[in-house]
Parts: C-alpha cells; structure tokens; sequence
C-alpha cells in the first residue's frame, strides 16, 4: 500500500471533510474519495462515513483504530528514512554548534575536523559562548549541539553525552605575590585571602569547597569564560582557577597548580535538545562524537590526585 494512502487518511480525519482535506493536500476530491475506498476495500472495513445532509465526516470505531495504526506506520516510515539518510555519505547541509571558548580548539581538532573530512559535503557554524548562551540557543533551536566545560542549568531539559572530567587549576603570574609553592599540593584551604580571578561556572563550587574550611573565597575578578579570568592574572594582580582537561591548556609562562580537591571538577558534556528531532545530518555527527568519544582520553596524568597529609 502506498505510504502516502495513509498521510492521506491522517489528514482526512484530523479535517473532518474531504473538501478541506483535498485543498491541504493539493489533491482533486474524486482521487482522495477514490484513495479511501481503495483503503476500505483493501482492509475489507467501512472506514469513515457521513452523516445525511451534513458535509463533515466521522470515523467508524474500524476508522478511529485504523487511524492511531496509520500513524504508527507514517513515524516507522520517518524513522526509517532517517536511518537510511545517516548511512549516506554524501551528507549535506550546515550543522550548528555553540561551544565553550576555552575548549574550541579541542572541540574542533577532536571532533569537527575528523567529521568534515568524512563529510565534505556539510558546512558548519560555531559560537564561542558561556554555557547560559548554549543552554539558550539550544532551547530556541538557534544550535544543533553544544559543548560546555561547565555544569548545565535545568540539565532534565537537555539530552546529553559527558566525556573526560576537567578538574580546577590555580594558574598564576611568576610575579605574583601570593605564597604558593608550585612544587606542593594545592588545597583550598590555602586559598585564603588571596585574590582569586575565576568564571562564573567555577564559582559555586569553588565557594563550597572554601566554605568547607571555613572562610569565603576572596573573588577579585568573575567573567563568563576561562579566557577572560587567565587574562586577568597576567600581570601578577592574582591567580585564576579554572577547569582544564590538562596543563596545555594554559597560556605560556604562567605557573599551574591542580587543587587537591576531588570535588573541584566538570566533565566535558556535549548536549543537544530533547524535544526537537535532529536531522540525518545531525544524527550523523552525534554518531561519530560517540565513536570518536569512546576512544578520547584526557590528555595529563592528574587523575589520581595524592592529598597532603
């Protein structure tokens, strides 16, 4: 039976009338009157009928179970085409991502780049964004994906794949006045009175941690992004904690100290949303970050972390 039989019946009973009906699907009366007989007759049951005198329509109870198997069929043949579409290697069409500026070049090294080589056929958009502007373009459909090296606000609203954990760093300026030994595990509470840069996703839990050992984290610059705060501690004028998957991370000629804190850290989350279906081409990049994911690791050694005594 044909496919289109059955968007064609949908859209009959969800019209109510085979004049409205045939005008919204561009379709004479006669051949839309003609497709529903074919149905009944195939089906051997009286489908719709029409009340004397009245030009609306109504299901029999043969219709309204015939009806719900309809569209049953039509989403089994969406999917079906869906899948078929993923397995096309020509695969066209712009993909959109918002990603978290300190991991843009991981993101694109990691995964766009493999991806586009792949598929030399699709185009590709990307905001560098703080996670509030990911979760927004996400939600308005405005982004296919986004990746975030920061926990997610009301993350129920989003489906999402996390991969490595990105754990706190104290970067700092050699100039820097602030006591630390490079050479020494770093705790919070060692945090003290120093002037602390930091972003603003950072900033809940490094607070928790503090307030664990009692004081309040003395925050001397906040900013959207890792970028800006790493920025700020140039000159020595404090020290920044950041998340990083690893000490490449950083700019050149700052010192790095991992906090010793098993708390103080995020895992890289690629996500996307939940009520809007991805396209062929979309689904095929969600694939490939899932192969290529299964075989990423983090790139430092300071998984482990040993506390001070």
């Amino acid at each position: 039976m044909d496919f289109e039989f059955y968007r064609n019946f949908i859209t009959v009973a969800e019209t109510g009338n085979l004049t409205t009906a045939s005008k919204k699907l561009a379709l004479a009366q006669p051949a839309l009157s003609a497709q529903i007989k074919t149905l009944e007759h195939y089906y051997g049951a009286k489908l719709i009928q029409t009340a004397r005198g009245k030009r609306r329509l109504t299901l029999t109870e043969a219709g309204e179970a015939f009806l719900g198997k309809a569209r049953q069929i039509c989403r089994t043949e969406e999917t079906i085409l869906l899948d078929m579409q993923s397995f096309n290697k020509k695969a066209s069409g712009t993909l959109r991502f918002s990603v978290s500026p300190a991991k843009s070049t991981f993101f694109i090294n990691t995964y766009l780049r493999p991806f586009a080589a792949a598929y030399p056929e699709v185009c590709f958009q990307l905001r560098e964004e703080a996670v509030s502007a990911q979760t927004r373009h996400i939600a308005e459909n405005s982004s296919d994906f986004a990746f975030a090296n920061a926990p997610l606000p009301s993350p129920q609203l989003f489906a999402a794949h996390k991969t490595q954990k990105e754990y706190f760093y104290a970067v700092y300026s050699p100039q820097a006045n602030c006591g630390l030994d490079p050479q020494q595990p770093l705790t919070p509470k060692q945090l003290q009175n120093i002037p602390v840069c930091c972003n603003f996703g950072c900033y809940s839990l490094l607070r928790k941690a503090c307030l664990k050992h009692g004081f309040m984290p003395k925050i001397r610059f906040i900013a959207t992004t890792n970028t800006a705060a790493l920025a700020f501690v140039q000159d020595g004028s404090g020290i920044a904690i950041v998340s990083a998957g690893g000490r490449d991370d950083f700019p050149q000629g700052l010192l790095q100290q991992q906090l010793a804190d098993d708390e103080l850290y995020f895992e890289q989350t690629l996500f996307w949303s939940k009520k809007d279906r991805l396209s062929a081409t979309a689904q095929l990049f969600l694939d490939f970050y899932l192969a290529a994911a299964k075989t990423d690791r983090p790139d430092h050694q300071d998984l482990h972390i040993k506390k001070p005594l």
